[in-house]
């Protein structure tokens, strides 16, 4: 676990030491581009630290306050990365839109040098990120992978222009890449959003279920059969069952015991399983 907030804490540091030169490549070199990047860049390290903080807080087990545990601050990581996301993408295409009206010639030497640094930090971000499973990560990934995209535009955009008279091409290729990266964020914070809102997980068949439980012998009603997201990963499972003819505690065990072995393919560490009898 340590390794892998240490992964989160190398992308924050390499964002945050970029956004600095950035500040510094686009003072010197006179792009509004990089100036710009640099706010979007800034931003992305204020939602990486953010990310990192919620990452190591949902590590932390069941207390009084939180009795299912921390697991979803690294949801509230993730839906915060994915809104900043969607604002720094819609501002990105307003300032590419203002570029492809009112074109500007910056030194494009500045800007090829500044893009494969770009290039090199964020990859070696989106590469220390890649291996992530939680929803949380995946959105940090994509936020370096965005970054490390718009700098590839940005190099493919200086060695065009330091060959033809073409500055509306960087800010084309901002708005197309943008395009795609608002997709996956509207994407991301709509799966957190039902998450919270406690959405059966999708691989999971709450009639098919019900029906599985109500064939066990002895068992003459589902009365209640709840199945949420804590996390994207995890699930919590409450099944409230109505049976007849239990005299004997083994009875009941074994009830459970073929109940648990119905839910036995769902991922989470809680299920909860309560026996009512209609005598």
């Amino acid at each position: 676990m340590a390794k892998k907030d240490n992964n989160i804490r190398t992308a924050f540091f390499l964002n945050l030491a970029f956004t600095v030169l950035e500040v510094i490549g686009g003072l010197i070199s006179g792009s509004i581009a990089i100036l710009a990047d640099s706010l979007h860049d800034f931003a992305d390290s204020l939602s990486l630290g953010a990310g990192w903080y919620f990452e190591k807080k949902s590590r932390k087990g069941s207390t009084d306050k939180y009795s299912y545990g921390y697991a979803r601050f690294s949801l509230l990581g993730a839906m915060i990365n994915a809104v900043t996301l969607l604002l720094g993408s819609i501002y990105i295409v307003y300032a590419s839109v203002d570029r492809i009206i009112n074109p500007q010639n910056p030194d494009a030497y500045w800007m090829l040098g500044i893009s494969f640094l770009g290039i090199a930090l964020n990859g070696i971000g989106v590469w220390k990120l890649k291996s992530g499973k939680s929803m949380n990560k995946q959105v940090m990934m994509i936020h370096l992978l965005e970054d490390a995209l718009g700098w590839v535009a940005v190099l493919v955009g200086s060695i065009v222009m330091l060959l033809f008279d073409v500055p509306i091409l960087d800010p084309i290729l901002a708005i197309v890449i943008n395009l795609t990266v608002l997709v996956f964020a509207m994407h991301k914070l709509v799966q957190a959003l039902k998450i919270l809102l406690q959405k059966v997980p999708k691989n999971v068949n709450l009639p098919e279920l019900r029906q599985k439980i109500l064939c066990l012998d002895k068992v003459k009603e589902v009365e209640h059969l709840y199945i949420w997201s804590l996390t994207e990963e995890k699930a919590v499972v409450t099944v409230h069952v109505i049976v007849s003819d239990i005299r004997l505690l083994s009875d009941a065990s074994a009830i459970k015991g073929q109940i648990h072995a119905i839910l036995s393919d769902i991922d989470t560490d809680h299920i909860n399983i309560d026996l009512k009898s209609s005598d």
